[in-house]
């Protein structure tokens, strides 16, 4: 009979010690420019030996990278839609959500989410690859082709524009309620969506769509 292998106490350790690095990684590299930070920095800060960093990710741009990848999995854990809402109130609360953790995380949204391109393309594209899972989670629940180019450059478009809003917000004091962000948020996007099908017609207005839209024109 096939037996699961349960993992070893030793890996068990091995796992939680890689996991305090990137937790460490991810504090530090929201704190500071990546030249700035020194793998013994990221080893005290985890409570680990310098060696280990090595060990597991073979150089600081490897802890960096690693970090990258946490930072996302953290922010597409922040934009989630709740199947028991009306889809209109699935796209508030996941957008409320998701600027509450910028807001939460400042130092982390403006340095490692939001800070542009720099001079890491891989780093980039972690966050890339995580704007366009939220773009397509978001045709999903409207019911849409997200394979469609005017569907993609319409969600390309509203998550650029969220992201620009969200620096300025944040560099600037966050001058206006979340509230009121969020509901800007929500009308951007809605205008985004029916300048997408005045370019692709066949697109349609229907189901999740057709109510998210009637609730945005009130």
């Amino acid at each position: 009979m096939a037996t699961s292998k349960k993992p070893t106490a030793r890996a068990r350790q091995a796992a939680e010690t890689r996991e305090r690095i990137v937790a460490a990684a991810v504090r530090i590299f929201s704190e500071q420019n990546y030249d700035e930070v020194a793998v013994s920095d990221i080893a005290k800060a985890a409570g680990v030996a310098h060696g280990l960093l090595f060990h597991y990710f073979g150089s600081k741009r490897g802890v960096y990278l690693e970090a990258m990848r946490g930072a996302a999995e953290q922010l597409e854990a922040a934009f989630v839609f709740e199947p028991e809402l009306a889809p209109a109130e699935q796209i508030r609360h996941a957008i409320a959500s998701h600027l509450r953790f910028l807001a939460t995380h400042r130092g982390l949204a403006l340095r490692l989410i939001l800070g542009g391109r720099g001079a890491d393309p891989e780093a980039w594209e972690v966050f890339e690859a995580a704007r366009w899972r939220a773009v397509e989670a978001t045709a999903d629940l409207f019911g849409v082709d997200s394979r469609r180019p005017a569907v993609r450059m319409a969600g390309r478009a509203a998550v650029s524009a969220m992201d620009e809003a969200a620096i300025f917000w944040l560099d600037n004091g966050q001058p206006f309620a979340e509230d009121d962000m969020v509901e800007w948020m929500v009308g951007m996007t809605a205008s985004v969506v029916r300048e997408a099908i005045r370019l692709d017609p066949a697109i349609g207005v229907h189901g999740a769509l057709e109510e998210v839209a009637a609730q945005w024109s009130t």
